[in-house]
């Protein structure tokens, strides 16, 4: 356990995207792995269900301040797009009590999965959360930086993606 522990502190820091990490912000060279091995929380669907969708994915840790504090903007945005199409789901670390305490603690009514093998952590080489993934029906994914104008930006491409 305790090399999990440290593998976890190693990779995962609370936080917002560096800078080094900008380059890749908004690239969508990312193509969308669905049979990453996850662990279905609070739903009946496996991850791999979502990949025919425009999908949004919150990458997040329970314990991080700026995971809690940014679900309520991922939330709304679930809520408001859902219904035109857009789905979304939250993958988190730590343990399933842990998941399921933030779920009831945040109202939260998206699916979320456990990341129990670190390996969508370890395929897209996530070094900071939260991360805001959208996945386009074809498997592209764009990565959006932790900030209220690429929120913003993202939210612009949903839009754009639904009104087609």
């Amino acid at each position: 356990m305790p090399i999990l522990l440290a593998f976890f502190l190693l990779f995962v820091s609370c936080g917002e995207v560096s800078t080094e990490e900008k380059d890749n912000i908004g690239s969508a060279d990312i193509i969308m792995d669905f049979n990453i091995p996850l662990t279905s929380i609070n739903s009946d669907k496996p991850f791999s269900a979502f990949s025919k969708h425009l999908l949004m994915i919150y990458y997040m840790d329970p314990f991080c301040p700026h995971c809690q504090m940014g679900y309520g903007t991922v939330q709304q945005i679930a809520n408001e797009y859902g219904p035109k199409g857009l789905a979304s789901t939250a993958i988190a670390v730590r343990s399933e009590s842990d998941i399921l305490e933030f779920i009831e603690e945040y109202e939260a009514n998206i699916p979320f999965f456990q990341d129990s093998e670190y390996a969508f952590l370890k395929k897209y080489e996530i070094e900071r959360v939260p991360r805001h993934y959208l996945v386009f029906p074809n498997g592209k994914t764009v990565l959006y930086q932790n900030s209220e104008n690429e929120i913003k930006k993202m939210v612009s491409d949903i839009k754009t993606f639904l009104s087609k």
